[in-house]
Formats: C-alpha cells, structure tokens, sequence
C-alpha cells in the first residue's frame, strides 16, 4: 500500500528581500535650526552627523515592507564651529557620554504617490534615550520597486521638535528654535 504524504508546497519562483548597506561615504544627514541673538538678529544654524551606519531591507514583490535600521554616532556632529559641537555633546543637548548613538527603526512605509516614488518611512527614533514615532518623507525613491539595481540613493525630510527628545536648553540671549528640519541623502549598495 503506498501512502501518500500531504507537504506543503514551497513557492521556489519568489525572490528573497535585498540587503542594501548604507555607504556613509555617500551619505549625508543634515539638519538646520533657527536661532535668535539678543532678541534681533535671527541666525539658522546648520550642521550634520559624519558617522552613520545602517541597512535597508526590500521585497521588491512588496516595496512597501521594506525595512531600515540606521545608527548615528551622537559625537559626530558637525556645525563647523568646535565650541558649538562641544557644547552639543554635553547634557544640554545629544549627552554623548550617556547616549552615544541616535538610532532609527522603521516599521511601516506608507505609500503617497509610487508613481513619483513618494513614500512615507514611519518608525522609531531614539535620541537621549528618548523614543518617538517619527515620519521621513521620501522624494524620487528608486529603492521601492528597485529591481535589480546594485546601488541606490534615497533622500528623506521630517521636522521635528527637539523638545520631544528631552533637548530642552536655551539661553536668555540666544534662544533656540524648538522645530528643527532634518534632511538625509542616503547612499545604499547592494550586499
């Protein structure tokens, strides 16, 4: 008597999800913030993070679970004024030596408009020890739907307010804008 043993099928056609690693080389994460002198003089201070490190990881049968891990090294801050960064490591603003890494995990995109490549990465950013949802919205994002392409670049934008992440200092003569605009050119290759 022969017996017929019932196994699930495997789907062997469909492809595996793609690993891109971001070269920080070809990465930028820049961010701008108002500022006001002496209740005249209105200033925007802008600067950027050197040392980022990450991956993003695409089902091109389903572009939009795609999936990104990004940590940035806190004491990588650079405004191009080392009396600034130094006073941005210490606890009145990212407290490097207690929080080195600000740290991104997405958990949902959200389509706004694939025909134009415009999508919306929300996920959990970690500043001092903080969490928060945030939403970085994408412009041109090749990445969704990428196909076969060994390198890639995505340029994302949110606004957020630094008082969320405990960033609360400000001085009487020098008042710090509360909302501050973040822009990241992130450069991707294939793993």
């Amino acid at each position: 008597m022969n017996t017929v043993i019932d196994r699930p099928r495997v789907d062997t056609t469909a492809p595996a999800a793609t690993v891109f690693q971001i070269d920080p080389a070809a990465s930028r994460i820049e961010f701008s913030i108002g500022k006001r002198l002496f209740f005249v003089k209105n200033l925007t201070v802008t600067g950027r993070f050197g040392d980022v490190a990450g991956t993003m990881t695409v089902d091109d049968q389903d572009p939009v679970s795609a999936r990104v891990d990004v940590t940035i090294d806190a004491a990588s801050i650079d405004t191009k004024n080392g009396r600034r960064d130094k006073h941005l490591r210490t606890a009145d603003f990212f407290d490097v030596d207690q929080h080195p890494t600000i740290t991104f995990v997405s958990h949902r995109v959200e389509p706004i408009d694939r025909a134009e490549g415009r999508y919306r990465l929300l996920g959990d950013l970690t500043v001092r020890g903080v969490t928060r949802e945030v939403a970085l919205d994408t412009h041109d994002a090749p990445v969704l739907g990428a196909g076969h392409d060994s390198r890639l670049a995505l340029t994302l934008t949110t606004r957020l307010n630094r008082r969320d992440f405990g960033i609360n200092w400000n001085n009487p003569l020098m008042n710090v804008a509360d909302e501050l605009t973040v822009s990241l050119a992130v450069g991707l290759t294939r793993n």
